[in-house]
């Protein structure tokens, strides 16, 4: 394994500040990103307890832009080609369950599991039976005991935060059909070498994926790869398609990724230390431009505080003497403050009653909604600074 972007010690990401403890001093822990050359995988130097990441936890899928559109598509390919009558789909990290209410109303039976206890409530109100439990294969070989094998099993955004994951993989044959399908989406590593899209790194997030050391993965479990599509959401994302050796045809989507990836340079570890430079480039030039604007006496405020833009707050040096605050529409952020900067989190809806100058868009990786959303900011001439990519001001 070698090392090749260190951005530092940070909090965790999801770990927005209470008023009352603002003056007690935060956890950090390194934030190093290293590359194996041996299986291709890039993965976090240092491994936080998930008891300390997942169990009381804020981020909520259905508060996120446009995710229902999404979900609704997703869980319709899932049941069109994978489900039968009467079936099961289970969903690894399901978060309060709003891609399987979306599979359920199509007549399929459905099971959560996620660890996070006051969000699996959220869930359960919801009607969406979720176990609020890690993931193991022993936890598998109970739940194929009392409900079943399942046609599907979905890990969405949930792959990458799983440590071990030969466990995963032997929980996931435990209990799905022999000719069942294991499909997750994931951040692809690709978009932060063509974007420079850094930010999806943050302590939860433990490896970054692409298809070349995921092949190997599953050729180690006797599982293959048959099927490969990308998404343009949390930036861009793979949807991956695997099950039993043999069970699927192998799709054309499969060798087009693995070319690509080669093209691009991700097994060699001199694309990563290139990969580092322009990083380290890229936060002295938005510093910069964000200095400038103050100079200037412009206000600047954060658009969303997600998990991710407070790697980008961290690593950049961005507190309240550059933001007058973050906005939010997730109740469990608002009131609070950002981890280790502590800028403010307001709603929305009061930044808009005396909008600042410009935005710095934390939340880029849903900038055509931000954008629709806030078409009469930029009508009376707001503008967003873009924290990663080429374009800088929109």
């Amino acid at each position: 394994m070698r090392e090749f972007l260190n951005l530092g010690e940070h909090p965790l990401a999801n770990a927005l500040v209470s008023r009352e403890k603002l003056a007690e001093p935060e956890m950090r822990y390194p934030l190093r990103v290293l590359f194996c050359q041996e299986c291709g995988l890039s993965q976090l130097g240092e491994v936080i307890s998930p008891k300390i990441l997942f169990r009381d936890y804020v981020y909520l899928t259905s508060g996120m832009p446009r995710v229902s559109e999404h979900f609704r598509n997703y869980a319709n390919d899932i049941v069109d080609r994978f489900s039968r009558p009467g079936g099961l789909v289970v969903e690894i990290g399901s978060n309060d369950g709003i891609l399987l209410a979306a599979v359920k109303e199509r007549g399929t039976r459905v099971l959560g599991i996620d660890p996070a206890l006051n969000i699996a409530k959220v869930a359960n109100d919801r009607g969406v039976e979720t176990i609020p439990d890690f993931f193991s294969q022993h936890l598998a070989t109970d739940i194929a005991r009392k409900y079943g094998q399942a046609d599907v099993v979905i890990g969405n955004n949930v792959v990458a935060h799983i440590d071990d994951h030969h466990d995963l993989l032997r929980g996931v044959i435990t209990f799905l059909k022999p000719d069942g399908a294991f499909i997750f989406e994931a951040p692809y590593l690709l978009d932060m070498f063509e974007r420079l899209a850094f930010d999806s790194i943050y302590h939860e997030h433990l490896s970054y994926l692409s298809i070349r050391p995921l092949r190997r993965l599953m050729q180690d479990h006797e599982m293959e790869i048959f099927d490969v599509r990308m998404f343009p959401v949390q930036g861009e994302s793979i949807r991956v398609f695997a099950g039993l050796a043999g069970k699927h045809a192998i799709m054309p989507s499969v060798a087009k990724f693995l070319e690509l990836e080669e093209k691009s340079g991700l097994d060699d570890f001199e694309s990563y230390q290139e990969l580092s430079s322009r990083i380290q480039q890229l936060k002295s030039e938005v510093v910069s431009t964000l200095h400038d604007f103050k100079r200037q006496g412009k206000r600047i405020a954060g658009y969303g505080a997600p998990a991710r833009g407070n790697t980008i707050l961290n690593y950049y040096g961005i507190g309240p003497d550059m933001l007058e605050y973050a906005t939010e529409e997730l109740p469990t952020k608002i009131g609070r403050f950002t981890p280790g900067t502590h800028i403010p989190v307001i709603h929305v809806e009061e930044s808009r009653k005396n909008p600042p100058d410009y935005y710095l868009l934390l939340a880029w990786n849903y900038l055509d909604a931000v954008l629709e959303k806030e078409r009469a900011f930029r009508e009376r001439g707001g503008k967003f600074i873009l924290p990663v990519g080429e374009t800088r001001i929109m």
